[in-house]
């Protein structure tokens, strides 16, 4: 590789970055690909291993780089910051205002009998109907074909009494929180909690990982403002592609 001028002025360590994450945005350097060593780096722009090292440092924090013991440094795709331990909005606004496109394919929507273990969840009475909605959830970078895998799974439960016209609804469309406000259903408090689990075969396939990934498992409630339950959900979100954060106030 020829030598990189170095500009005037510019934190060494910060040029080195700058020119890796050049070559990510422009396609030159593609998730899975190996990037130039510490070396080659170094007699490239001049500088010390340990500066260089401190450039791709922040790049490897930011989710950009992977390091792999023994085989080198790769490109990866950084981790999407799940924001809904702190904001209760629907996943397609969390993704407008990350400046990602939202996509969502719906896998199933049906009426069930409420099974014994969902009646205590959603204060339903044994036999009542409940709605079953699954999704793929999707987050487009909008200049890449290659990211295009699912970042959630998502089942929703919903005690069919409390909204029994949602099968009026397209939801690859349009955001169930969204269907719930236009009918009056107002949301005011949800209840969610997170688990570190790995994948077995079946979420595996849907989410297109390896089977025994790491992935969070997220359990949520959401309640009406008399306290009842309006939607119960399970979540798993591939730990290779999310990260969450929580804000604690005091």
């Amino acid at each position: 590789m020829s030598d990189i001028e170095v500009k005037p002025n510019v934190p060494l360590y910060y040029t080195v970055q700058n020119y890796i994450l050049d070559l990510i945005n422009e396609n030159k350097l593609k998730e899975g690909d190996l990037i130039p060593t510490e070396m080659e780096l170094s007699n490239m722009f001049h500088i010390s291993r340990p500066t260089v090292r401190q450039g791709l440092n922040i790049l490897v924090s930011k989710g950009y780089l992977r390091r792999i013991k023994g085989k080198g440094t790769f490109v990866t795709k950084p981790k999407i910051l799940q924001e809904n331990t702190r904001f209760l909005e629907s996943y397609n606004t969390e993704m407008q205002k990350k400046g990602l496109i939202a996509k969502t394919k719906v896998l199933e929507i049906s009426i069930k009998i409420c099974p014994d273990y969902m009646i205590d969840k959603l204060g339903v009475c044994e036999g009542e109907k409940i709605i079953k909605l699954t999704r793929l959830r999707y987050a487009y970078g909008g200049n890449s074909t290659e990211d295009n895998k699912p970042i959630i799974l998502t089942t929703v439960y919903i005690p069919y009494q409390k909204f029994p016209n949602l099968f009026l609804y397209d939801f690859e469309q349009r955001s169930l929180y969204e269907v719930f406000e236009e009918n009056h259903i107002s949301i005011k408090k949800a209840v969610r909690e997170i688990e570190a689990k790995l994948s077995n075969r079946e979420i595996s396939k849907l989410l297109e990982i390896s089977e025994g990934s790491p992935i969070h498992f997220l359990s949520s409630y959401g309640y009406l403002e008399d306290g009842s339950v309006i939607e119960y959900s399970e979540s798993i979100y591939p730990g290779e592609r999310n990260k969450f954060i929580v804000e604690i106030s005091r």
